[in-house]
């Protein structure tokens, strides 16, 4: 259901936060993707204002078409656990368009497809084999319960693959 999205409101931090970090290295481990970042102090790719990754929450993740719609898929699937606040798709590899879409938590009320916009005009950037995802400040800071969160969601998915055996 839908959560505040945080955008820039906390500010510009001095570095990736340190469970911005766990996420990123256990995202690019569980994906088998390589980061391409996480925190930079600077402005939005083609305007003037901050940047997400100037509050040190947010991660680039790059590989091929369909390592990043699995990325995709796992961000989404536990947005909540994960405390995802934003996914760009800029290849519209998870929902078909031109123009890239985008999740945000404060549209997701819900159902299919909940919080994505399909956008129809360039408006995210242009496309690239890459996953950008925004978490929350409070798992931003606090890389135990990233690990935790990481913990539960492998451990449902053992004990439902091994459910089907």
């Amino acid at each position: 259901m839908a959560r505040p999205y945080t955008g820039t409101k906390d500010g510009v931090a001095r570095g990736a936060r340190p469970g911005t970090k766990r996420c990123q290295a256990l995202m690019a481990l569980r994906c088998q993707m390589r980061s391409l970042g996480t925190y930079a102090n600077r402005p939005v790719r083609g305007g003037s204002s901050l940047s997400v990754h100037a509050t040190g929450r947010a991660c680039d993740l790059g590989g091929s078409q369909d390592k990043v719609k699995a990325a995709i898929d796992f961000l989404y699937a536990f947005r909540d656990e994960l405390g995802v606040e934003c996914i760009n798709d800029y290849r519209n590899v998870w929902i078909p368009g031109e123009y890239g879409a985008s999740y945000r938590c404060n549209r997701d009320n819900g159902g299919l497809l909940a919080g994505w916009r399909v956008y129809d005009k360039p408006t995210i950037g242009a496309g690239g084999n890459w996953v950008h995802y925004e978490i929350c400040p409070d798992m931003a800071d606090d890389p135990d319960a990233v690990t935790k969160a990481f913990t539960d969601i492998l451990n449902r998915i053992v004990a439902a693959l091994e459910g089907n055996k």
